[in-house]
């Protein structure tokens, strides 16, 4: 009797129990559920948030193009427009004033060559901070026409070798590039000591890549990755997931740059 009163127990007992366990498998299952929900959300709003970011500092770079290039065109319409004018009127007095005074005459001609630099440096900067032909024949006819002008000079011979026939259409990726390229540039024409330089560009993969050289002394090993110019140069690349590297196994200066972008094939 008491055995059969303990199996009735047993068989009254087993459906809780499996209650009991379907219950705590639910609340083990939604605990998951909830979690890896948790875990999305996070993700998601990481995401948005970096995101966020990237469209900020886009915005924040746009703007200080922007800003670079409302500063040359108000140096080269107005600060130019006036020297030109200051130029003018001084030219008129030392003709008027010929060889009556010649005193006078030197301290014309004088101020008048120091106008004539001012309006040199003028557009010198203002062609820094934004080339013209830039905008009206792209980042490659520009480089191009900067090796031109170095090469006439005498001093340094620049090379452009252009490997595919690309088209940039992001405004950006073009002036990050001309960024880039003019920093590495100038690096070689102030410290490199270097009489020639070359830069060659190519493109696949939906990547741009440059590499940069010239036979100059080159970069110690200890200094390579502390010059200001070089620093800029990975922070503009790195925000558009561009790569950066010094080939120091060469002589001179060697550089790779890498920069992704969307080809566009260029009319025949």
């Amino acid at each position: 009797m008491e055995t059969k009163d303990h199996i009735t127990f047993i068989e009254t007992l087993l459906p809780f129990v499996g209650i009991v366990f379907l219950i705590a498998l639910g609340v083990v299952l939604l605990t998951q559920q909830f979690r890896k929900n948790l875990y999305r959300e996070q993700l998601e709003q990481e995401a948005l948030k970096n995101q966020h970011q990237t469209e900020l500092l886009r915005s924040s770079i746009l703007v200080q193009e922007q800003e670079r290039k409302r500063i040359a065109q108000d140096m080269h319409d107005d600060l130019g427009a006036v020297l030109s004018i200051t130029r003018m009127h001084l030219l008129q007095a030392e003709r008027k004033i010929g060889t009556s005074n010649e005193e006078l005459l030197g301290d014309l001609q004088n101020i008048r060559h120091l106008t004539e630099n001012s309006i040199e440096n003028m557009r010198r900067i203002s062609h820094e901070l934004m080339p013209p032909q830039l905008e009206k024949f792209g980042v490659l006819q520009t480089l191009e026409t900067i090796c031109e002008q170095l090469t006439s000079g005498g001093k340094i011979n620049a090379e452009l070798l252009v490997k595919d026939q690309i088209v940039i259409a992001d405004e950006l990726i073009s002036l990050t590039l001309y960024r880039v390229c003019m920093e590495l540039i100038n690096n070689t024409i102030k410290h490199a000591e270097a009489t020639q330089l070359k830069l060659i560009i190519s493109a696949s993969d939906e990547k741009i890549r440059v590499h940069f050289s010239d036979n100059g002394k080159g970069i110690p090993g200890e200094t390579k990755n502390q010059g200001a110019g070089l620093k800029n140069i990975k922070s503009r690349l790195s925000f558009f997931g561009g790569d950066f590297t010094i080939d120091s196994r060469k002589n001179g200066f060697n550089a790779l740059v890498s920069l992704p972008f969307q080809p566009i094939k260029a009319v025949e």
